[in-house]
Formats: C-alpha cells, sequence, structure tokens
C-alpha cells in the first residue's frame, strides 16, 4: 500500500488538473472537431499525417475563437503525456504547434511543455518507481549511466547530449535521472536546451504540413530554409562534440556486453 498510494497520489493530481482545466475552458464545440477522439494521439508515426490534419483543422477553428485557452490547453495535455511518460504520444502535438502557431511560439510551446513534462516524470520516478526503473531496464539504465559518466564532471552537457541524441529514449532519460544522480536543476535546464533542435525540427514538419493541407500562403521553402538554417547553428557545437561521445560510447557499451556473453 505504501508503494501504491503516492502512485494513486501522483495520478489523481495529474488527472484533476488536465480535467480541471478542461472543465475551465471554452469547450471544444466546433463541427471540425467531430473527428478527434483520444486514439488520435496514439496514433504515432502510423498515421501522421492524417492525425494532424485532423487536429490542425479543429486546432485552427478552436484557436480562431479562443486564442488564449487554445495555448492553455495545448500546454495542459502536451504536459500530461510527457508527465506520464507514455512513448510517442507528444509527437502529433509537436508538428501540431508548427502547423498552428507562428515559428517561435510554437518552438516555446514544445521547450517549455517538454520540460516541464519531463520534470514530472522526473518527480515521478524519484518519489514512486526508483529501483522499479532499475529491473524493469537494465540495458536502458546501463547506457544512461555510462552516457553521463563519460562526461565526466560536465553534467549540463551530458543532460543536453542526452535531449539531443535518440542514444537514450527521451521518456526513459526522465525516468532514469534520479537514478543517476542528475540534479533537477540541472535535468531541467539542461534538458529545456536540448530539447530546441527537436522543437526546430517538429515546427519545420509542422509548417510543411500546413502548406499541403491547407491554402494559408506559408512559404514551405522560406519555412524550411530558414528553420533548418536555426536547427544547423543550434546543432553544431553538440554535433561536433556528440557524434564522438556517442561513438565512444557504444563501443564502450558493445564491449561489455560482448565480455558479459563470453
Amino acid at each position: 500500500m505504501a508503494i501504491l498510494s503516492p502512485t494513486v497520489r501522483y495520478f489523481s493530481l495529474l488527472g484533476s488538473i488536465t480535467l480541471l482545466t478542461m472543465y475551465l475552458v471554452p469547450p471544444i464545440n466546433q463541427s471540425e472537431c467531430d473527428e478527434v477522439s483520444y486514439k488520435i494521439f496514439f496514433s504515432g508515426s502510423k498515421n501522421l499525417k492524417a492525425a494532424t490534419s485532423t487536429l490542425l483543422s479543429c486546432g485552427e477553428a478552436y484557436k480562431f475563437q479562443n486564442p488564449v485557452s487554445a495555448i492553455v490547453l495545448y500546454s495542459v495535455l502536451y504536459t500530461a503525456f510527457l508527465a506520464a511518460s507514455i512513448p510517442g504520444c507528444t509527437t502529433v502535438l509537436s508538428i501540431l504547434a508548427g502547423a498552428m502557431w507562428n515559428p517561435i511560439v510554437a518552438i516555446l510551446l514544445i521547450v517549455i511543455n517538454s520540460s516541464f513534462g519531463g520534470m514530472c516524470a522526473y518527480v515521478l520516478s524519484q518519489l514512486v518507481l526508483k529501483d522499479t526503473v532499475v529491473k524493469r531496464f537494465p540495458r536502458l539504465f546501463n547506457k544512461l549511466r555510462k552516457s553521463i559518466d563519460s562526461f565526466g564532471s560536465n553534467i549540463w552537457f551530458a543532460m543536453i547530449f542526452l535531449r539531443v541524441t535518440p542514444l537514450v529514449p527521451n521518456w526513459f532519460v526522465s525516468l532514469g535521472s534520479p537514478m543517476v544522480g542528475m540534479p533537477i536543476n540541472v535535468f531541467f535546464f539542461g534538458g529545456m536546451l536540448g530539447f530546441v533542435p527537436a522543437g526546430i525540427f517538429h515546427c519545420l514538419n509542422g509548417r510543411a504540413l500546413k502548406s499541403l493541407v491547407t491554402d494559408s500562403g506559408v512559404d514551405p521553402f522560406t519555412s524550411f530554409f530558414t528553420l533548418f538554417g536555426l536547427q544547423f547553428v543550434v546543432l553544431l557545437p553538440l554535433w561536433l562534440c556528440g557524434k564522438k561521445k556517442s561513438r565512444e560510447l557504444e563501443a564502450k557499451i558493445s564491449k561489455e556486453e560482448k565480455k558479459k556473453g563470453d
């Protein structure tokens, strides 16, 4: 009971905040939203274009009447999905941000909500999961620990590196960080910087998708080259250092796994 009690409290609080927000904001009663259901958020990359197009029609109609509430509702849903550590659910929402808002607002929404959602998952793991994370995902935990150790005392760069590279899934970085002693301030602010390239990438996809499904006048070529250039500037320093670190780390992990196999 002692193990379940914090879990129940955590998810009860998370669910209550989400439901309260949906109750307080203006209702979603636009005709464009009739085809939207909860299943659309779990479609992942299988039917990404159709899912985002459906949400875009609904989101644009709702945003036209309730611009501030649209941002609040989007932020709460995005944060709740990440806080519950459900892999892949925010992909559609990230691309949707790029289609619905201008690039600056979209990137800020993605980065800030990703950071707060990740921090909620961090707290969940620290309070409730603890050793369960290590026992359930030993290989991922080993990768995470070695990734951080490979940077020595430079834990800020380690956190940015983990958020930028796919070496360890983002959902596990959030759950496993408390177990490897990552300070929450470094986790939050370092992770926020690391989310910027992904935010730019999803914004780019959202802008391109909007130009395909609507007559919005968005120039896909201008959007592509502007956001791609910005992403390149952000990623270049991390890529130069991270590429070498990633190769060394993969080789080290592979070598250790071979020794265990022998």
